[in-house]
């Protein structure tokens, strides 16, 4: 082997993992560019002739609701009629740029808190995010925008647990003023305010008091201001459907096109869902769980969201895209349960399948009982998790006796006479 040889061998080992990013960046943008001309139904019947209003009646334009999205989502949008972009291109090169955004959210997250080979799990994990097919699919075929809102979720956990609550929270303001499916992280925020007492209840005011600020300009432009609440109000009761071509627990009960269901079940959703939430605090509560630990508050996290998403009524498959994340998350830095997002990711694939393309591998009444097996091994695992974490902190307490009573004993025969 010649030296040139070999210092490009060296040169290449040194900075394999440089490389490797670089190579999987590559790899997702191209794939991405693959989906840029794929025009959705949602596409077709929405966003085009959103943006169609939106360029037409200009900044002006704020002053007036467009569409079912929130204020700072529309200010994006006008900001792209700008561009000398068409609509297609310019929702996905939005949704594309977070898309990135959220990857390396994901990694920072991974990098602070894994326990070992931590460059290495963060390049796996930005890979993983940007490489999972509902990653792709949301953003650059069906021109949605879910990973604006993780991608701020992300960031507010990452804060959360380098002990900066005020960064924290703000990052949950400016996730919940792009989306509301943002309410489903709040719970485990009310457990970690419990837990540890590292935050004040006043840190949630900063949820709303960000959403405000960020949508001012539309308040500048004459906009009502009640609009910022009705917005959110709105969309609760969109679609009148018990769920959405989501295969949560209402997929397994009755036919989720039959508006009877919705009616019947909107308000026991509700009620349901913050009964099993509140038992949760319970457990919680009397358990002394420390979601200090953040493998702990990661599946805490994961199995909260996925409680909304299960018992919740008009669910669409969308809303798990959180879920998936936090999952892929979990298991970069617990390195345990690998299947987890794999199982999670599959069971959202086959709703974005349905919808984008019409096509039904498996059923949705299947795809539920599924769905219902891994939130059941979630909710194991937790439970699991917080009774070991309680005996292990028993254990701990027991030896740490057992040595102070030696210690004791050894100190005090020291000072014996001998004889």
């Amino acid at each position: 082997m010649t030296k040139i040889e070999s210092k490009a061998i060296g040169f290449i080992k040194k900075y394999i993992l440089l490389f490797l990013l670089g190579a999987i960046t590559i790899l997702a943008v191209f794939i991405r560019i693959c989906g840029m001309d794929f025009q959705s139904d949602d596409f077709n019947s929405f966003l085009n002739p959103w943006w169609g209003i939106i360029k037409y009646n200009d900044f002006t334009g704020l002053a007036a609701q467009v569409g079912n999205y929130n204020i700072p989502y529309q200010v994006i949008i006008y900001l792209m009629t700008l561009l000398p972009l068409n609509a297609l291109y310019a929702y996905k090169i939005v949704s594309i740029i977070f898309d990135f955004v959220l990857a390396i959210s994901t990694a920072m997250l991974v990098c602070s808190f894994a326990k070992n080979n931590r460059r290495l799990k963060a390049i796996l994990t930005y890979s993983a995010v940007l490489l999972s097919a509902t990653v792709i699919f949301n953003s650059s075929f069906w021109a949605q925008c879910d990973s604006i809102y993780t991608s701020f979720i992300i960031l507010a956990i990452l804060f959360l647990h380098k002990d900066k609550p005020i960064a924290s929270f703000v990052f949950t303001g400016i996730a919940f003023a792009f989306k509301l499916q943002t309410v489903f992280i709040l719970p485990v925020l009310l457990y970690y305010w419990i837990s540890t007492k590292k935050i004040s209840i006043l840190h949630f005011f900063i949820i709303p008091a960000v959403d405000v600020i960020m949508c001012l300009p539309a308040i500048i432009m004459g906009r009502p201001f009640i609009d910022i609440i009705t917005i959110y109000a709105e969309q609760t009761d969109y679609g009148k459907l018990i769920q959405m071509n989501c295969p949560n627990f209402y997929a397994l009960m009755c036919d989720g096109n039959d508006m009877t269901y919705y009616y019947l079940f909107k308000q026991i959703s509700v009620f349901l869902t913050i009964a099993v939430l509140g038992i949760m605090m319970c457990i919680i509560i009397y358990k002394k769980v420390d979601l200090k630990n953040i493998e702990v508050f990661l599946l805490t996290t994961a199995w909260t969201v996925f409680t909304c998403i299960m018992f919740l009524s008009s669910m669409h498959e969308r809303y798990s895209y959180l879920l998936d994340i936090i999952l892929v998350v979990y298991v970069a830095v617990s390195a345990k349960h690998l299947w987890l997002p794999i199982v999670s990711t599959l069971i959202s694939l086959r709703g974005y399948c349905y919808y984008l393309f019409s096509y039904e591998l498996v059923s949705l009444k299947v795809t539920a009982i599924i769905c219902t097996a891994l939130y059941v091994y979630i909710t194991f695992l937790l439970v699991k998790t917080i009774f070991r974490a309680k005996s292990s902190d028993n254990v701990f307490a027991k030896t740490t006796a057992t040595r102070n009573v030696t210690n004791s004993v050894i100190g005090n025969a020291s000072h014996m006479p001998v004889i």
